[in-house]
């Protein structure tokens, strides 16, 4: 009986939620991703296929992700979106969001060229490389250029300009 809850558990965390249940904050974030993508420039061995952007876990975002990628490209390249339930290859980005494993999945991607992006408030002394902060009404993001660096990624300046804090850089 536990395994079938535990199953029945694991399938509901990946149904989508229509986007109309998904809160404001969330859809912003959502956005964010989005954005993050157009300002950040991954190394040659990346740059093939359609840039991937995964969710860790839970999916606060339902089809709000889906919908915003929908017919949109960057450099050429299509935009999809997927959860996942473990660490796997693969992903442009990484969405690990406040309740997931978020050492586990930053353990994983550590020496790729993947784009962390969490909601915690020690996500950068994690390792992360963007971490998405809510301040009273508004989502900001703070970015770690000397992580963002380790994974070989290039984070724009404009982008770094509009962080609320970054964070070293060599």
């Amino acid at each position: 009986m536990r395994r079938f809850v535990a199953l029945v558990a694991l399938l509901l965390t990946g149904l989508p939620v229509p986007a109309q249940e998904v809160s404001l904050e969330n859809r912003v974030k959502a956005s964010y991703l989005y954005n993050f993508v157009k300002y950040v420039e991954w190394p040659p061995s990346a740059r093939t296929g359609p840039i991937t952007l995964c969710i860790a876990g839970r999916n606060p975002f339902g089809t709000v992700l889906d919908e915003i990628l929908r017919d949109e490209t960057v450099d050429g390249r299509t935009l999809t979106s997927r959860i996942i339930l473990e660490p796997e290859a693969g992903c442009h980005v990484l969405f690990i969001p406040d309740g997931s494993a978020a050492a586990v999945y930053l353990r994983a991607a550590r020496g790729t060229p993947t784009l962390t992006v969490g909601e915690t408030s020690d996500f950068l002394a994690r390792g992360g490389i963007i971490s998405l902060v809510t301040e009273g009404r508004y989502v900001r993001f703070a970015i770690s250029a000397e992580a963002a660096e380790q994974a070989q990624l290039q984070v724009s300046s404009r982008l770094l300009q509009l962080a609320i804090n970054t964070r070293g850089s060599r």
